[in-house]
């Protein structure tokens, strides 16, 4: 694996900002309406993980290579209302010029160190979903339908 994972500092959000934009662009172009995405864009989510490292809420990890940020990650407290766990792994992404290169697994191992979790994934992701297989995340039959994301389906997995 080339690249390294550290946890986010303040400093790291406008990074993280643009990282989390450019893997929605990459990963939901035809997935979700255009405007779900651009409603979004690289200063606004920037100033959400200014917020959510500042605030601490949850624990997010960056991905470097070559000292640019290229993926990031993100866990906090469930936001079922009936968790089958006690952390959710609210957000991943790498761009996808580096899918494949390990700094993925890195994160997800930094971020959860082998610990039980929930998640929640487009059900028409699959390469996501065959990554959360491989480390030991199964269906366990629950869907939502998301408003926020054009009514996409959403299943939860478990570890």
């Amino acid at each position: 694996m080339n690249g390294s994972v550290r946890k986010a500092t303040i400093e790291d959000a406008d990074a993280i900002g643009c990282v989390h934009y450019l893997a929605h662009v990459e990963t939901y172009t035809g997935k979700f309406p255009p405007e779900v995405i651009e409603a979004n864009p690289p200063e606004r989510r920037a100033r959400m993980w200014r917020r959510i490292i500042g605030e601490q809420l949850g624990d997010a990890w960056v991905a470097e290579l070559d000292g640019e940020i290229v993926g990031f990650t993100h866990t906090g407290p469930p936001r079922d209302e009936d968790p089958p766990r006690d952390i959710e792994l609210s957000t991943i992404y790498l761009l996808a010029a580096h899918h494949g290169s390990g700094l993925g697994q890195a994160l997800l191992d930094a971020v959860l160190s082998g610990r039980p979790a929930m998640l929640w994934v487009l059900d028409e992701n699959p390469r996501a979903i065959a990554f959360y297989r491989r480390n030991g995340f199964e269906p366990d039959g629950a869907e939502k339908i998301d408003p926020d994301y054009g009514n996409i389906r959403e299943i939860r997995l478990v570890r």
